[in-house]
């Protein structure tokens, strides 16, 4: 069983993306958050599996929570769900310790994707995203 605590601002995202994970035969989400201060207290006392947060929340963004996360409980993964694609936030997700980075854009499958993606060690962009660095590939390539 996968556990997940899930943080986001918005009451009714949380509920949503609750709602659709539970749903999953292997997935328990254990807690949620409304802002990155919660989050952090559910992570240290839960320990879950996965943390998937959001981007853009008052008083602390996702970023800041990675990065606290990737310090308090270092086995917990976390995941970026955010509509921001910019790659500056992306690279900064990654580079604070997000194992990924989905877009809020993104299909419900996508989403279950990515948390097996990330429990089992590998990294998960969106299909967006990866099609950017794809590209940058390909053009230095010619270079």
């Amino acid at each position: 069983m996968i556990s997940i605590v899930i943080v986001d601002d918005h009451k009714i995202v949380r509920q949503g993306i609750h709602a659709l994970l539970g749903s999953e035969p292997n997935f328990k989400v254990v807690g949620q958050a409304g802002d990155g201060i919660m989050a952090l207290e559910l992570v240290g006392k839960l320990k879950p599996d996965v943390l998937v947060t959001d981007l853009m929340m008052n008083g602390m963004t996702g970023i800041d929570v990675v990065r606290q996360v990737a310090r308090i409980c270092p086995e917990t993964k976390s995941l970026i769900l955010s509509m921001y694609g910019d790659e500056a936030w992306v690279a900064g997700a990654l580079e604070a310790g997000a194992k990924g980075y989905i877009l809020k854009e993104s299909s419900a499958e996508d989403l279950i994707q990515s948390i097996h993606e990330v429990v089992s060690g590998k990294i998960f962009l969106s299909a967006p995203l990866s099609m950017i660095k794809i590209e940058k590939y390909r053009n230095c390539a010619k270079s």
